[in-house]
C-alpha cells in the first residue's frame, strides 16, 4: 500500500482566503482560529496570511463581502492600508471590484476606519481606478473624502482622461464638479480626448467647466479638425462657435472643408516640402501627418515629420517618428541619424552615440553623421565629466574623423 500524500502546508491558508472570497464568514472565522493555534494572536494569523500580498481584506474587499470585511476592518482591526504586491490597498479592491451593491459600503467602512483615500499604486489611486472602471458611485464616495483630483498616473492620465477613456459621462460630471482640471498634460487635454473619442455628449460640460478648444494635439490638430476629420457633424456643430477660425479655411461653416483634406497626395507632398522651406514647421507637419494616414508605409514621410518635430524642439515625437524609420529600413542611415539627433535633444547622449554610430557603420562617408557623432561624444565627456573611463570604445573611436 502507497504511503498517504503529504499534505499541502498551504492549504488551510488558501482555505482562509477562499472563505473571505466566497464571504463565508462561520468558515473564516473557524480556520483562522486553527491557523492560530489558541496563542491569541488572531489578527496577527490573519495579516500574515497572503497571496501575491494580497490578504484577507483585500480579496473579500475585491468581491464586495461586506460581512467578513466588517469583521476584519471593526472586530480584528487588521491594516486597513496593506498593499499588495503592485501596491493596491483594500480600497483600490473595494473600488474595482465586481459587487456594485457591496463596494460602497465597503469603502466607506475602510475610509471611515482611516484608509488613505490616495494610496498610489502602479494603477494609480482610487480615484483613478474608478474612473477606469465607471464607478461613479464610489467616485463621489471618494470625492466626498477629498481624494486629488488632479493626480497624474504617468505619463498623462489624471482621473478625468480616465473617466473619458472609459466614456463615463457621470464620472466626468463629477470630476468636473469637484474642480478637476481641464488643461490636461501637454497636448492629451480631456477635449482633444473627446474628440478622438467621438464623445459629443461630453463636449458641453468639458467647454462649461472651462476647456480650450483653440488647443492641438501633438500633431497640431485642433479638437474640430478632428471632429471634421472624422465626419462628425453633430461634433463640429458644437465646437465652430467656440473655436478660433483657422486662417487655411476659407469657407468657416459647418459644411466649410479644410483645403488640405482637397488635395492629392502629390499636391500635399509638395505643399509641405514647401512649408518646411518656409520654416513654417506646424503646417508642414501637419501635411505629413496626413500623408501618413494615407500612405503608411512611407518611411519618407515619417522621417520628414521627424526632421518637423526637431525643428519644433519636440524631442520625444522626433525620436519616435526616427524609431518609426528604423523599423521600416533597419539599413538606412538617415533614420538613425535622426535618432540621434533626437536623443541629443533629449539629452541622451549616450543613446546619441549609439545611434549615429550605427549610421556611420551604414554610411563611413557621410560627413555629416560623422560630426554629429563627434558632438555626441564631447556632450557625453561633459555630462560624464565626474565619471572615469566614460567614453566610446576604441572601435568607435577610430571611425570618428
Amino acid at each position: 500500500m502507497a504511503p498517504p500524500l503529504p499534505s499541502d502546508p498551504r492549504a488551510p491558508t488558501r482555505r482562509l482566503l477562499q472563505a473571505a472570497a466566497d464571504g463565508d464568514l462561520a468558515a473564516f472565522k473557524r480556520i483562522a482560529g486553527k491557523l492560530d493555534g489558541g496563542k491569541g494572536r488572531l489578527r496577527e494569523t490573519v495579516e500574515g496570511v497572503r497571496d501575491r500580498g494580497a490578504g484577507a481584506l483585500h480579496v473579500s474587499s475585491g468581491r464586495g463581502m461586506l460581512a467578513v470585511c466588517s469583521y476584519l476592518v471593526e472586530e480584528l482591526q487588521v491594516d486597513v492600508d496593506a498593499a499588495d504586491d503592485s501596491g493596491d490597498t483594500p480600497l483600490a479592491y473595494a473600488v474595482r471590484g465586481r459587487s456594485i451593491d457591496g463596494e460602497c459600503e465597503i469603502a466607506k467602512i475602510l475610509l471611515s476606519r482611516g484608509a488613505h483615500v490616495d494610496s498610489f499604486s502602479s494603477h494609480g489611486t482610487p480615484l483613478h481606478l474608478s474612473a477606469f472602471c465607471q464607478q461613479d458611485g464610489v467616485m463621489k464616495i471618494l470625492l466626498d473624502h477629498h481624494a486629488d483630483f488632479n493626480k497624474l498616473l504617468k505619463p498623462v492620465f489624471t482621473p478625468l482622461i480616465m473617466a473619458l477613456n472609459a466614456g463615463s459621462l457621470k464620472c466626468v460630471v463629477l470630476l468636473l464638479k469637484a474642480g478637476a482640471d481641464v488643461k490636461g498634460v501637454g497636448t492629451v487635454t480631456p477635449l482633444i480626448t473627446a474628440a478622438n473619442n467621438g464623445q459629443t455628449d461630453f463636449y458641453k460640460c468639458l467647454l462649461e467647466a472651462g476647456a480650450d478648444p483653440n488647443v492641438p494635439d501633438e500633431f497640431g490638430h485642433l479638437p474640430i479638425e478632428l471632429a471634421a476629420y472624422n465626419n462628425r457633424r453633430k461634433d463640429v456643430e458644437i465646437l465652430l462657435p467656440v473655436t478660433s477660425r483657422i486662417p487655411s479655411v476659407c469657407d468657416w461653416s459647418v459644411d466649410g472643408d479644410d483645403p488640405m483634406y482637397k488635395m492629392s497626395p502629390a499636391d500635399m507632398k509638395l505643399a509641405a516640402s514647401e512649408a518646411y522651406r518656409r520654416q513654417d514647421y506646424i503646417t508642414a507637419m501637419k501635411l505629413y501627418t496626413r500623408l501618413t494616414d494615407i500612405c503608411p508605409h512611407d518611411a519618407t514621410l515619417f522621417s520628414n515629420r521627424s526632421l518637423c518635430w526637431l525643428k519644433m524642439g519636440a524631442g520625444v515625437n522626433a525620436l519616435q517618428d526616427a524609431q518609426i524609420c528604423r523599423l521600416m529600413h533597419s539599413d538606412w542611415s538617415k533614420a538613425c541619424y535622426l535618432e540621434g539627433a533626437a536623443q541629443m535633444l533629449l539629452k541622451d547622449f549616450e543613446k546619441a552615440c549609439d545611434a549615429f554610430f550605427d549610421g556611420l557603420k551604414l554610411d563611413p562617408a557621410s560627413d555629416e553623421i560623422a560630426e554629429a557623432l563627434r558632438k555626441s561624444f564631447e556632450s557625453l565627456k561633459i555630462s560624464h565629466a565626474a565619471k572615469v573611463g566614460i567614453g566610446l570604445p576604441s572601435s568607435q573611436k577610430k571611425i570618428i574623423r
